[in-house]
């Protein structure tokens, strides 16, 4: 096949173009695909018109690792493939109405497991109106001045608070008066490919993607799918190299409102670009300290992690300087990358990839899960020496489930994250579990006697928290440990990230008689035995039915032995009838009142939640009965103006 025939084979991918925009794009590459000139330029072989290339006039660049970049008339990218063609990123362009520049509309980007999500920007603005005509020096109040007031509340520089509530996001009505806006870009999940049917992830603080000037924040991480962050870098790399092709752009800066500098996310950053800490300073110390990171400048690495799918061997590859870093299988249920150790790599369940001469092995404890011949076209090289030895460990992550793990579905498996609403509407149930089991660490360190009566804790029930098991199991205690769940994804989920977390601090063993069960099969039989300590969530479906959450109710308490523990998410009402069954109430919280939802409608106003859904952590009455021990005094801030501002991120 020729070079031109490959171009034309890879623009026609179904699955490469879905914005419309692109259609047109595509079309006039293939109308103009005899008349362009091949050349290199920088080492990245160029087609372009006309006798020399230029931003405006070229139209296909092919990095040295195979990788092909297409461009409008505009000079702007719009697709970007691996060497055979498989998309990474599609990029739709508008112009502005109003401007008459041409901006950045919507781009979606391919996890390594082939799901899509992308970023739209401008997606959502939050405004609030402010008055303060009757505080004193009201007349003489600047714009800094209210900025530096909310730099101080929330305790971030008043750089960045400049540098995101710009003038023009003061709206005056009056002496002391103002209407405060602020835009986000949209992060989202794209289950069919493109943006006609989205799933929210994450608001993120306004990028100006032409020219890109920051590093953004994703403000719920939380809630992103593994491997966003790389495919998402991938993307930015791309812009931030296009906008240098001409002029060398300016640094990079980590910004937000605030940051979350963590040690994963500088590996990520640094992957892609090379940071350069203030003179004298130290560069973790600098960017590890929310306050500072934004002093750090981000240049392009000119070597970034290159992706490359294979539909033959179905798998996705990350590749830096010739070095296999991670690879991702296809469908495959444990949903979960194969990571390459001889750098330092950490694995997740020894789940590992070693290359030979002529092999990558997919490591999956001490089987071999695939094996795959090297191929030209990944520009891979060999390690030395053997495979990394695993540490010795007593099981590994399916032990949990007793021999039968349940069947999956691989694209759900990849999508076990909370995701919550993106305007006024309720939290899912699942979504809200682990705010709650926060909560419930929160009762514990409250409750004085917590200490004393953990120890006498042998058998405990989960049930029914499906979305946040790992959370309610304790890796520093052998305990036995029954686990009911009914969704298969997040329980699998939670049994890796419970393995994961108890290796790494060598804490297995006490985890031995941990099991994770399917309701519907186990239920009845696991209710037939005692418990010192219960977590039990009521369906929401069930709270218009008093007499079925009654009927919860007697089953939780005829499990439990005496004095037993529990901790129940139910509606409010349920606990009129704690005495009939001799629960004594310790703590209870509606979920709308819990600090832990209230942070998160600090970032998101209009969120809601179910306003029956309490939280309630009680105690069995056995022989000795407990004082019940009163809430510490909460402490109410006052409401000033920089917090109302601030109420805007």
């Amino acid at each position: 096949m020729s070079e031109k025939d490959e171009i034309l084979s890879i623009l026609s991918r179904p699955e490469s173009i879905r914005f419309d925009a692109n259609k047109k794009n595509v079309l006039a590459i293939k109308d103009q695909i005899e008349n362009l000139n091949k050349g290199s330029l920088n080492g990245v072989e160029t087609w372009f018109l006309d006798d020399r290339p230029t931003v405006g006039n070229t139209r296909i660049r092919r990095y040295p690792t195979g990788h092909f970049v297409f461009y409008s008339s505009e000079g702007k990218r719009f697709l970007f493939t691996d060497p055979e063609g498989f998309p990474l990123h599609e990029c739709e362009w508008k112009k502005d109405p109003i401007s008459g520049k041409t901006r950045l509309a919507l781009v979606r980007m391919q996890l390594d497991c082939q799901q899509w999500f992308g970023i739209k920007p401008d997606a959502n603005t939050f405004s609030i109106f402010v008055d303060f005509k009757d505080r004193a020096g009201s007349a003489d109040m600047t714009l800094d001045d209210l900025r530096r007031e909310a730099a101080k509340a929330w305790d971030i520089p008043f750089s960045e608070i400049k540098y995101f509530y710009k003038d023009e996001n003061f709206i005056p009505h009056g002496i002391g008066e103002y209407e405060i806006f602020l835009c986000k870009d949209g992060l989202y999940v794209l289950p069919d490919g493109a943006f006609d049917h989205t799933v929210f992830i994450s608001n993120m603080p306004k990028v100006e993607w032409d020219p890109l000037d920051v590093i953004t924040v994703v403000e719920l991480f939380q809630s992103a799918p593994l491997g966003a962050g790389g495919a998402a870098f991938e993307f930015f790399w791309g812009l931030y190299e296009d906008q240098g092709r001409e002029t060398k752009p300016e640094p990079l800066r980590f910004r937000g409102l605030p940051v979350y500098p963590t040690e994963k996310a500088f590996q990520i950053f640094s992957a892609f670009f090379t940071p350069t800490a203030p003179e004298g300073k130290d560069l973790m110390d600098e960017f590890t300290d929310y306050r500072l990171s934004h002093q750090i400048t981000w240049d392009l690495r000119p070597d970034p992690p290159w992706r490359y799918f294979s539909e033959k061997y179905s798998v996705c590859l990350t590749v830096q300087n010739n070095f296999l870093y991670k690879v991702t299988s296809m469908r495959d249920p444990a949903a979960l990358p194969f990571i390459n150790c001889s750098r330092g790599g950490k694995t997740s369940c020894q789940r590992q990839v070693h290359v030979t001469k002529d092999y990558m092995l997919l490591l999956d404890g001490e089987e071999i899960f695939k094996e795959i011949p090297l191929q030209p076209l990944w520009q891979i090289f060999p390690q030395q020496g053997p495979a990394q030895e695993q540490p010795e460990y007593p099981f590994g992550w399916r032990k949990f489930f007793n021999g039968s793990v349940p069947k999956v579905d691989p694209v759900k498996a990849t999508l076990t994250v909370p995701f919550y609403p993106e305007g006024a509407a309720e939290i899912e149930e699942s979504s809200l579990q682990p705010m709650v089991v926060d909560q419930i660490l929160f009762y514990m360190e409250m409750f004085p006697d917590m200490p004393d009566s953990l120890e006498k804790v042998g058998r405990v029930l989960i049930h029914n928290f499906d979305t946040a098991i790992s959370g309610c199991v304790d890796c520093t205690k052998k305990r036995n440990y029954t686990i009911l769940f009914s969704d298969p994804e997040f329980a699998q989920k939670n049994a890796q990230l419970l393995w994961d977390y108890a290796a790494s601090r060598n804490q297995l063993e006490a985890l031995r008689d941990v099991s994770f069960f399917p309701e519907k099969e186990y239920a009845r039989l696991v209710y037939t035995e005692k418990y010192e300590m219960v977590f039990r969530w009521i369906p929401f479906d069930s709270y218009r039915d008093p007499v079925a959450c009654e009927k919860i109710l007697n089953s939780v308490t005829h499990t439990m032995a005496s004095n037993a523990l529990l901790f129940l998410v139910g509606p409010r009402e349920i606990s009129k009838q704690f005495h009939s069954y001799s629960l004594k109430n310790i703590y209870s919280d509606p979920v709308q009142n819990m600090p832990f939802f209230q942070q998160h409608r600090k970032m998101y106003p209009e969120t809601q939640v179910n306003p029956e859904v309490t939280v309630f952590f009680a105690q069995k009455l056995g022989h000795k009965n407990i004082t019940k021990t009163p809430n510490p005094q909460e402490q109410k801030a006052d409401v000033d103006l920089s917090e109302n501002i601030m109420g805007l991120t």
